[in-house]
């Protein structure tokens, strides 16, 4: 059975590209692998603690072998359940953060990273605000706190930065998964040797709303055919001076990735605003 790991930033399409790809295998959908992706995160502090660890586990060969036969339990319960047949996809945004890890403990595992526009990553957050009603105090995202956002998005990425190539990772990007499904998954088909039946990808099956997000996560695109809709939504939904955070502050990421930064967002959005108006600056 070939083990694929799905991970990536928060809203850059990890969900999408599950849906395609273990549509396309022929394995069950299932909600984020959160217990995997633990297991990985507990071997990673494990090994970052090597003064405390060594008094339980002598060698690295002896703490691997602890944590691989804990995730292959887990993993074997899976597929005792599940039932996946050749593949089974499993996808969680945390696993960027253990690529390393999830290639120690499964060194077969086809690993991917989805890569989005930070600026569209971000606009996708501010919408959740814009659906989330809080009775209390309003989060971050209802408060459009982009410094935060900015800040979570190249965390979330800093592990590939830092790496030239983590763990063989294979980088798919949003853009071209949701704009030519069909063409991206035969790119990855070629890159990992996964063979794919893409005749089903245009009428893929969702795992239900209730064990993907909560409401306010879910988007109008989800349940439906990958589409390219949001794409560059970031210069609908945000102000000129949020896009210039977010290209400030995620500025390794666009560059690492290729995208290209807006020259003066600023004037650029409120050309826009006026615009609507048949109004101009002065």
């Amino acid at each position: 059975m070939q083990l694929v790991l799905i991970g990536g930033a928060q809203r850059s399409g990890t969900t999408l590209l599950q849906t395609l790809l273990a549509t396309a295998l022929g394995s069950p959908i299932l909600p984020e692998a959160h217990i995997l992706s633990d297991i990985f995160a507990a071997y990673k502090r494990a090994k970052a603690f090597g003064n405390k660890t060594g008094y339980f586990y002598a060698t690295d060969a002896e703490l691997r072998g602890f944590f691989q036969s804990f995730a292959e339990r887990h993993v074997a319960d899976i597929v005792v359940r599940a039932k996946p047949g050749a593949a089974l996809v499993l996808k969680d945004p945390n696993f960027i953060q253990v690529l390393d890890e999830a290639a120690d403990l499964f060194p077969r595992s086809v690993r991917i990273v989805c890569i989005r526009d930070p600026r569209d990553i971000a606009a996708s957050f501010v919408q959740i605000g814009q659906r989330q009603s809080s009775d209390t105090k309003p989060g971050k995202y209802e408060r459009r706190d982009i410094n935060f956002i900015s800040k979570k998005i190249l965390a979330s990425y800093q592990h590939v930065l830092d790496a030239e190539q983590p763990a063989d990772a294979f980088m798919v990007r949003y853009e071209e998964i949701a704009s030519d499904p069909k063409g991206a998954l035969r790119s990855l088909a070629c890159e990992t040797g996964l063979t794919l039946s893409l005749d089903r990808v245009e009428q893929p099956v969702w795992l239900d709303a209730q064990a993907r997000h909560e409401a306010s996560w879910i988007t109008e695109l989800e349940g439906a055919q990958a589409s390219p809709a949001s794409i560059g939504s970031f210069k609908r939904v945000l102000t000129g001076e949020e896009v210039a955070t977010v290209q400030k502050i995620c500025e390794p990421v666009m560059t690492r990735f290729g995208y290209e930064p807006l020259d003066d967002p600023a004037p650029w959005r409120w050309d826009r605003v006026f615009g609507a108006f048949g109004l101009k600056r002065a």
